[in-house]
This record gives C-alpha cells, sequence and structure tokens, in this order.
C-alpha cells in the first residue's frame, strides 16, 4: 500500500511541475510573439501550489524532507533516539493538525466569499483544498509513526 502511495505522490507532483513548466514556457514563448495567454500564468501559479503540498507529503513519507538536526542529534546522544522521536513525531502531528484546521477553515470562508481570478475566472481559495490535503497525508503518516514508536518499533530516519 505504502508503495502505491509513493508512486502516486510522486507521480501526481511530477505532472503538476511538468504543466507548470509547460504552462510558463508557453508564457515566455507567447510574450515573445506578443500573444495574449494571460491563463499560463495563472495555471503555473495553480500547479505550483498544488505540486508543493502534494511533494511536502512525499517527502514525509518518503523521509526524504530537509531537517537540522544538530541539537536534537545532540539531545539524543545524552537521553536516546527514541524520546527525541516521539517529540518530533507529536510536534509535527500538533502542526499538521493545526494547518488542516486552518486550511479547512480558509476552503470554506473561500466558498462563501470567493476570490475571482482574473484570467481563468477560478475561485482561487479552492487550493486551500491542496493545503488540507496536504497536510491531512502528513498528519496521517505521523500518526502512523507514532503507533509504531507506541509498539516499541523505530523511525528508519
Amino acid at each position: 500500500m505504502e508503495n502505491i502511495l509513493r508512486k502516486s505522490l510522486l507521480l501526481l507532483a511530477s505532472a503538476l511541475l511538468a504543466f507548470m513548466v509547460t504552462s510558463l514556457f508557453l508564457q515566455v514563448i507567447a510574450r515573445e510573439f506578443k500573444w495574449a495567454v494571460d491563463w499560463t500564468e495563472e495555471t503555473g501559479r495553480f500547479s505550483f501550489i498544488t505540486m508543493v503540498f502534494i511533494a511536502a507529503a512525499y517527502g514525509t513519507l518518503t523521509r526524504s524532507h530537509l531537517s537540522v538536526s544538530v541539537f536534537s542529534d545532540w539531545i539524543a546522544k545524552k537521553i536516546g533516539h527514541r524520546p527525541i522521536s516521539f517529540f518530533h513525531t507529536i510536534v509535527v502531528l500538533g502542526f499538521a493538525a493545526v494547518m488542516i484546521v486552518f486550511s479547512a477553515l480558509n476552503f470554506m470562508d473561500g466558498l462563501r466569499y470567493p476570490n475571482i481570478s482574473p484570467a481563468l475566472g477560478f475561485n482561487q481559495n479552492i487550493m486551500f483544498a491542496a493545503m488540507c490535503a496536504g497536510f491531512v497525508m502528513i498528519f496521517l503518516l505521523h500518526l502512523r509513526d507514532l503507533f509504531t514508536l507506541f509498539r516499541g518499533g523505530s523511525l528508519d530516519e
């Protein structure tokens, strides 16, 4: 199951990146030929925003996200890696939970009070759904890590 999720997230993030690059390349070409393609900037921006949250979930799943661990490694030498893993997992769970609530509230407000993009006529607040989905995946992945730690397992970092 994890392998299917990993491949799906990577494929989706890659497709969004390719779409963004294509859209922005078309914008550069259109500018040279004085074509009016205002929608390319918006599609590039929307695909980039969505890609960031999908890629964040992918980075969490594969444990390939950036971390600065000088201080935590120093403390782990004194008290052990397990308490540090618990602490990191709980902090990220809390942050993801706050961001889920924030993005869901903004999404619902955006449906009531739309912020319409000028070129596409797209409600830009719908992008909070991508943010919410990304943080839900991050929350669930760290919840899995917390259960692993409670059962006595370790996190492969």
